[in-house]
């Protein structure tokens, strides 16, 4: 029995826990349902409120677009002027009055701060008040204008009726001057009648002297151009007479020494030689100089006081002692007995072939071989020497300098030839003056200056190399394998 009780109360809980889970259920389903409900109403009211909003800000822009129009609340800026308009584009009604309020501020013009209808209607006013008081001005100005016109018709009539009287007057005095110019007209015809035949008579003198002139003048040019033959012949016989084909010798070696190093010559006091002077070295049977070249080139050390024409020379280094025989001929173009050999230099002087000018170095090698360099030719003047032209190059065709030189060049060669004045390559001065072989010109006191150590005895070579009896030498010093040996 207790079990079956017990079946029972099991079976009404479960009932009873079904009956509550049931009517749970159903609530939860009401609440839901009515939940949903509610939410879609909230939705609907903020929609309702958010277009409520959107038109309160458009209507809120709007008056302050118009408020900008008038000019009245609180100043907007330029931007945040534009960005309302923007926002209002759908408004048709606020773009036409935005379009009418465009054309209406350009009223203003470009310098206005501020615009606005009320300044508009302010600007106006205070522009049709001033345009007034400049009608008001131009008014008093054009009565001022009138009065000073009518005074100065009445000056100038005044001023025309005394002309008038004036111009009378001047005419009656034209008439009067009129009627003298015609008497002195035919005065003056008078007179030009008479100039007209002394002038004939003046004419006839004039083309008799004139054609005695001219034949003066033709006497005069052929007796000009007879002596111009003349002095052309007397030029090219002084040419002949002094040119370089007739530079003779100027003296002879007439002893050697010291193995060939050393040499003796027959000038010296007399005939105003000094130490330092070289010359070049021809052979004996050598009496002109012009196509001769030198052998060897001698410098004087030292003059023989107690003799009139005797000195001593060093061979200098750059040329072989053994070709310098007793009786060979010396020559220096650059020295002479008495007055000092005088040279002009013109064009570029480029001694080393470097490109430079070296007119400094030629000037000192010419005063240390005894001459000596002017700027001007005269007529004792003993070389012109020819140097290199200046190069014309790029933008210096039209340098001034370069021309004056070109044209300076040209005289001098031209005066050159008109005053007997023989001419001479640099190339070939060089080769009488520094010798065969040398590469490059030292100034006065360096390479050209001979040291005491240059004149010592040759003791480390006592022989005499290659140097015999000239019974057994060749005319050029070489020894004669023909001859008999000693």
């Amino acid at each position: 029995m207790a079990r079956d009780r017990n079946v029972y109360v099991w079976q009404a809980y479960v009932i009873v826990m079904s009956i509550v889970s049931a009517l749970a259920i159903g609530f939860m389903c009401l609440v839901i349902f009515q939940s949903g409900t509610n939410s879609k109403t909230v939705e609907g009211a903020l929609a309702k409120q958010q277009k409520a909003d959107e038109e309160l800000r458009k209507a809120v822009n709007a008056r302050q677009v118009l408020e900008r129009f008038l000019g009245v609340g609180k100043p907007i800026p330029e931007p945040e002027f534009q960005s309302l308009l923007t926002s209002q584009s759908g408004d048709e009604q606020l773009n036409l009055a935005a379009k009418a309020y465009t054309t209406n501020m350009a009223l203003f013009g470009p310098g206005a701060s501020e615009r606005s209808y009320t300044k508009l209607v302010d600007t106006l006013m205070q522009e049709l008040r001033t345009r007034n008081m400049q009608v008001d001005t131009l008014s008093k100005r054009e009565l001022d204008m009138k009065d000073k016109y009518d005074l100065t018709i009445a000056q100038e009539t005044k001023a025309r009726e005394a002309e008038k009287a004036k111009a009378q007057d001047l005419a009656n005095q034209l008439e009067k001057a009129l009627t003298n110019y015609t008497e002195k007209l035919a005065e003056q015809q008078q007179t030009i009648t008479k100039i007209e035949a002394d002038k004939q008579t003046l004419v006839k003198s004039l083309e008799k002297k004139i054609k005695d002139a001219t034949t003066l003048r033709d006497k005069s040019e052929a007796e000009n151009e007879e002596l111009r033959k003349r002095l052309d012949t007397v030029v090219r016989k002084l040419e002949q007479i002094e040119g370089e084909d007739f530079q003779y010798v100027q003296g002879r070696i007439t002893e050697i020494a010291n193995g060939g190093d050393t040499v003796w010559i027959n000038l010296g006091k007399a005939d105003g030689l000094r130490p330092g002077v070289t010359f070049g070295v021809l052979d004996g049977d050598v009496s002109r100089v012009a196509d001769a070249r030198p052998k060897a080139r001698i410098e004087v050390v030292s003059i023989v006081n107690d003799s009139e024409h005797l000195a001593r020379c060093k061979v200098l280094s750059d040329h072989s002692p053994t070709t310098i025989l007793r009786g060979d001929s010396i020559y220096s173009p650059a020295w002479q007995p008495g007055p000092k050999v005088q040279f002009v230099l013109v064009g570029k002087m480029d001694l080393d072939r470097d490109g430079k000018d070296d007119t400094e170095s030629l000037k000192s090698l010419i005063e240390q071989n005894g001459g000596v360099v002017s700027k001007d030719l005269t007529i004792d003047t003993r070389w012109l020497v020819i140097g290199e032209e200046f190069k014309f190059r790029g933008a210096d065709l039209d340098d001034p300098t370069l021309a004056s030189a070109a044209k300076q060049r040209a005289a001098l060669e031209q005066q050159a030839k008109s005053l007997g004045v023989s001419r001479i390559n640099l190339d070939k001065l060089k080769g009488w003056l520094r010798g065969s072989g040398v590469a490059e010109v030292t100034p006065i006191g360096t390479g050209l200056r001979s040291k005491p150590s240059d004149y010592l005895p040759n003791t480390g070579n006592t022989h005499n190399s290659g140097r015999v009896s000239e019974l057994f030498q060749n005319r050029d010093g070489r020894i004669n394998p023909k001859a008999p040996q000693p």
